[in-house]
């Protein structure tokens, strides 16, 4: 595979360095972040999320919808 040397700012960098995982490459964090990907691409990601943790995930959503229609709700009554 060809190679090409690019020059990038410090910030580029260290956003590049916070996105990279022990043994991948500058490269592939780089593909990764440009490459469009399906819907399809993931199905089945969370199949194998135990049952316990599912509904503990679900409580927290809930709460935090929660917490997000009463501030609604006050905002928009401040607004009238």
């Amino acid at each position: 595979m060809a190679t090409k040397n690019i020059a990038i700012t410090e910030q580029a960098y260290e956003l590049l360095v916070r996105n990279k995982l022990p043994g991948r490459s500058f490269s592939e964090v780089i593909r990764e972040h440009f490459t469009k990907k399906k819907l399809t691409d993931y199905a089945g990601l969370w199949a194998d999320v135990p049952e316990k943790a599912w509904k503990e995930l679900e409580l927290n959503v809930a709460e935090a919808r929660k917490g997000l229609s009463e501030s609604l709700k006050k905002r928009i009554s401040a607004l009238k």
